[in-house]
């Protein structure tokens, strides 16, 4: 448990929005993605987002949870995630200010490690590549994945690759343009070894013109991780740094 209660959730940061930036040979792809989240000039918009959500983790068998977060894009968030585990209240609190990574629990400081920190930093750093905005700067490699099936759907799959971080796979319906499935290296907070993570989006909800992600399942190694709903979305222009001092 006290493992567990070191290893922050950030279930907020499975929500990015996918604002796309044009590359060579992936240039349909990215312009039918662009259109179908809500168009390239509402999406630049959004600076932050917060969002409750609600769910359950695979863990000790079973462990439900809700969370309220909120993220300045492109290096802030905070997560306030309240459990039941072993038959005891939980409340656990994440905030990572764009330079250090806190994390409390029940009131209590809980020490982050170095691979921790990291772990989430990488997890910022796909947040942010979900939004795509920056994808046409210098320093982003997109290479294309080919076909795969995603919710029993056919999508295409684009890679994306920056120096000093890990490469996140994106995987967009075939169809529709949305996303339905992204995929990176992750490191398991239970076993501390690197594991294989999909973040499938089982269904999107309308929100100021823009597709968001309403339900979601993460598996890890082929197997299921966590399921969570979207219960609610709010767009902010910008939040107050005191929002991410250290709890």
């Amino acid at each position: 448990m006290c493992r567990l209660l070191r290893w922050p959730l950030v279930v907020a940061l499975v929500l990015g929005l996918a604002p796309w930036a044009a590359a060579e040979g992936e240039k349909a792809v990215i312009e039918k993605a662009l259109k179908a989240h809500g168009g390239t000039e509402n999406l630049k918009k959004v600076k932050a987002v917060q969002t409750k959500t609600e769910g359950k983790l695979d863990l000790l068998g079973g462990i439900s949870l809700t969370s309220e977060s909120t993220i300045q894009y492109p290096d802030k968030f905070k997560e306030v995630a309240q459990m039941e585990i072993m038959g005891q209240q939980v409340t656990v609190t994440t905030v990572y200010d764009g330079k250090k990574v806190y994390i409390n629990a029940n009131g209590n400081s809980v020490p982050v490690s170095d691979k921790i920190e990291e772990e989430v930093k990488e997890v910022m750093r796909m947040a942010h590549v979900m939004r795509m905005v920056f994808l046409n700067e210098k320093g982003y490699e997109l290479s294309s994945l080919g076909e795969v099936q995603v919710n029993d759907q056919p999508a295409v799959g684009i890679r994306v690759s920056r120096k000093g971080s890990r490469d996140v796979s994106l995987y967009f319906d075939k169809k529709t343009g949305l996303l339905a499935k992204v995929e990176r290296r992750a490191v398991d907070a239970m076993t501390g070894q690197e594991v294989t993570e999909e973040r499938v989006i089982k269904e999107y909800q309308d929100k100021d013109g823009m597709k968001v992600a309403k339900k979601l399942l993460i598996n890890r190694d082929g197997k299921k991780y966590m399921e969570l709903e979207v219960t609610d979305v709010k767009y902010l222009d910008k939040v107050d740094d005191s929002e991410f001092k250290q709890p």
